[in-house]
This record gives structure tokens, sequence and C-alpha cells, in this order.
């Protein structure tokens, strides 16, 4: 699965039941360890914020603008830089 890809498809695994796996797939779960260690330590809050409407609320850029009170312009660079930082430490683990 090609990194961006999984930025883009990880926030909807939330809802997924991982208990489905039973334990056999140890790099998923791995996987979403390093993901949830990405967001709550490399991450600020506003580019958790962002990113977290952006792909789990499936929230256009324009909704998350005002919601945050901040310029589309602003969101577009959070989740940028988000995305940088989930897809440079990402790559450093897998």
């Amino acid at each position: 699965m090609m990194l961006d890809d999984f930025t883009e498809s990880i926030f909807s695994l939330s809802n997924y039941n991982i208990s489905r796996f039973d334990g056999e797939d140890m790099n998923y779960r791995k996987m979403l360890r390093s993901l949830k260690n990405v967001l709550y330590g490399e991450l600020t809050e506003r580019q958790r914020k962002c990113i977290l409407l952006y792909y789990g609320e499936k929230m256009k850029m324009k909704d998350i603008s005002i919601e945050l009170e901040i310029s589309i312009s602003s969101v577009s660079r959070h989740i940028k830089k988000a995305k940088y930082k989930v897809e440079k430490t990402m790559k450093y683990y897998f």
C-alpha cells in the first residue's frame, strides 16, 4: 500500500473493529500504534484537528476553516504539514 493511500484511508480504520484480526496481523496493529503515536506525539493540536476533520469526518476545507475560525489556506497548510510528518515518521518505521 502506498503511504499516501495509507494516509488518506487510515482515519476510516478507527471505525473498524480491530478485534476481528485476532492477533493475526501484527504489522497492522504496529502500524495503528505508530500512527497513534504520530498523531498525538508529533502533530500540533491544530494539525491534528485539521487532519482528523478532513480525513476522519470527510469535511471540506472550507467547513473546517469555518469551524476552527482560520483561513482555508491555513487549513490546507496544516493538513499538508501533518501529512508530511505522518509520512516521514511512518517511512522511518516501515
